[in-house]
């Protein structure tokens, strides 16, 4: 079931947040800036997208959550996509997404660009490199880059 995210259930999507990014950062991030990542600094930083208009979803799988998503209402922009580590590759990763993906027009997403595992999951459904992207300064190590979803492959 995916609901919105809320004040009752902002702890439990905060939660999923912190485990995935901090599996999904921790090869990139240092240990120090990784533990700053707690609990309490994930309700934070949902709870601010959420009073910028953000959209977030949870998904809960045997009343279990297991997935969020966001959407940015000004552009469209999917993100917080992020499914708990012992909750990958069951599929809530597509299922979030196609919901998002329902709800936009002219989506579009942004990922790290030393995240595969992300990139593949996105090219296989649909999302190709946007045209305009930003260059890779020397200064910076890993960038973000923009992909467009193109066609309907969920």
């Amino acid at each position: 079931m995916i609901v919105s995210v809320n004040k009752e259930n902002l702890s439990e999507a905060a939660k999923v947040y912190m485990d995935s990014w901090k599996e999904s950062h921790k090869d990139i991030c240092s240990a120090e800036f990784i533990e700053k990542h707690d609990l309490e600094y994930m309700k934070n930083y949902l709870n601010d997208k959420l009073k910028d208009l953000y959209v977030i979803y949870i998904y809960y799988a045997d009343e279990i959550p297991v997935g969020i998503v966001g959407i940015n209402p000004t552009d469209e922009e999917i993100c917080l996509l992020y499914v708990s580590p012992e909750n990958q590759g069951k599929g809530y990763g597509t299922k979030l997404l196609s919901h998002a993906l329902s709800l936009c027009k002219n989506p579009y997403i942004t990922v790290l660009d030393t995240n595969t595992k992300a990139i593949d999951f996105y090219l296989k459904r649909g999302f190709v490199p946007a045209e305009e992207q930003a260059e890779n300064s020397n200064k910076k190590k890993i960038f973000e880059r923009k992909y467009v979803y193109l066609y309907k492959n969920m």
